[in-house]
């Protein structure tokens, strides 16, 4: 009887567990597919896949970030009876890229498949951008993130996960030039690579020892292109303009409008003016000029007369206070004048044929222009003739008109129609 009863239980049994899970699998599994569907739309999961065998469950769905995706599955984990195997998680993150700008920062943000893909898009913003610092803490890579469809790798600035943020980063060509006592400092932006290495190569060549520091200027085929950024034109100009002494300085944005300060002769700032016209077009030029009657008197100017140092300071000294002043509208040499200019032969004749010197008169900058011009040449060829008169050998003296400067500027004569006498 017992082992009947015995037989008949192990029949019943499995019919028993049969229906059991019949009516689980009829009554439960419809709530809770529902329920975790539930749970994934609340933690944002687009397109969400439930699949429940017996207590093994096993979603699919795009989360909308990572943050969300570890939320999903927490809710799933938390699903009971049910439990979530390991590789049953099968919910992914496509993968996204942002970027802000804080000062000279460029901060990377988002998530990118497992790879060296944070490296190359490090690298690719460092190319386009040279002059911003590149952060990616806030860049995760992580299994679970994949490619948009459609997209292959690798990362480049036409990519359409990389080109809003190339856009968002182009920024305009600026140039920056300043001269000082010990440097030439360059900063800024171009778009051509071959024009930084222009303008720094015409600046090596008139730095006379000074040093040349092109650390901050930084070239980028992704800086927009700019007028002024010609090759040629602009290398000849700022070769030109620094040749003379500091302190001068010369920049130029994405207005185009350069400007330009340091010290000029009125003939300097003309010339500069004209190199400039393939760079700027007809835009205006800023100039500030500390206007100087000619290139000798520039501070720091290195005469070309070769005098010992003894000599050389002798003669200046002999020179300082020879200036000659002429009556209005003459260019008859008086004789205070004659005596003063007989005073200077005996240190002229004993410097030698080395001295080379410059009789240059200043023109009223109150009168006619052709006309101070002609009157300041005869006068300074008055001077030059009663030195030849006197034995001074002519081999290597000029008679030029200096530059005119306004009346109560810093380098202008103490009164017009001088001549000034000037070693070369």
């Amino acid at each position: 009887m017992r082992l009947g009863l015995i037989f008949i239980m192990l029949i019943l049994l499995p019919v028993a567990t049969g229906v059991h899970a019949w009516l689980f699998c009829d009554e439960n599994l419809p709530r809770l597919t529902d329920e975790a569907l539930a749970l994934l739309q609340e933690a944002g999961v687009r397109d969400p896949v439930v699949d429940i065998r017996f207590f093994d469950i096993e979603v699919r769905g795009e989360a909308p970030d990572p943050t969300a995706r570890q939320k999903a599955l927490a809710a799933i984990r938390g699903l009971v009876p049910l439990r979530l195997l390991p590789g049953a998680d099968r919910l992914h993150v496509t993968a996204r890229l942002t970027a802000r700008v804080e000062g000279e920062t460029l901060h990377l943000q988002g998530w990118l498949p497992e790879g060296d893909h944070r490296a190359a898009l490090r690298g690719l913003m460092a190319d386009l951008r040279p002059d911003l610092r590149v952060q990616d803490e806030g860049l995760v890579s992580a299994l679970e993130v994949r490619w948009p469809e459609g997209f292959k790798p690798p990362l480049t600035a036409d990519s359409p996960m990389v080109q809003p943020i190339v856009e968002k980063l182009r920024v305009p060509a600026v140039l920056r030039i300043e001269a000082t006592h010990d440097a030439l400092v360059l900063r800024g932006l171009l778009p051509d690579e071959e024009l930084k290495y222009e303008l720094v190569a015409a600046l090596a060549e008139v730095a006379g020892g000074r040093e040349v520091d092109p650390s901050a200027l930084k070239a980028s085929p992704h800086v927009l292109p700019a007028a002024f950024a010609v090759r040629g034109h602009l290398a000849a100009f700022v070769g030109d303009f620094f040749r003379l002494a500091p302190p001068r300085s010369f920049e130029i944005g994405a207005d185009g409008i350069p400007h330009l300060r340091g010290r000029a002769t009125r003939q300097m700032e003309s010339h500069w003016l004209t190199l400039l016209r393939p760079v700027t077009g007809a835009s205006r030029v800023d100039a500030e000029f500390e206007l100087l009657p000619s290139e000798f008197h520039f501070p720091g100017y290195e005469v070309r007369s070769e005098l010992p140092d003894g000599q050389l300071a002798a003669i200046r000294s002999a020179l300082q206070g020879s200036e000659i002043v002429f009556e209005e509208g003459s260019s008859r040499l008086s004789p205070e004048a004659q005596i003063r200019l007989t005073s200077l032969v005996p240190a002229l004749l004993a410097a030698g044929p080395a001295l080379r010197l410059v009789i240059g008169a200043h023109p009223d900058p109150a009168g006619a222009e052709a006309a101070e011009k002609a009157v300041g040449k005869a006068r300074a060829l008055a001077v030059l003739s009663f030195l030849i008169d006197q034995g001074v050998p002519s081999a290597d003296i000029s008679a030029v008109v200096f530059d005119p400067v306004p009346e109560g500027s810093p380098a202008a004569p103490p009164t017009p129609r001088l001549i000034e006498i000037l070693v070369k």
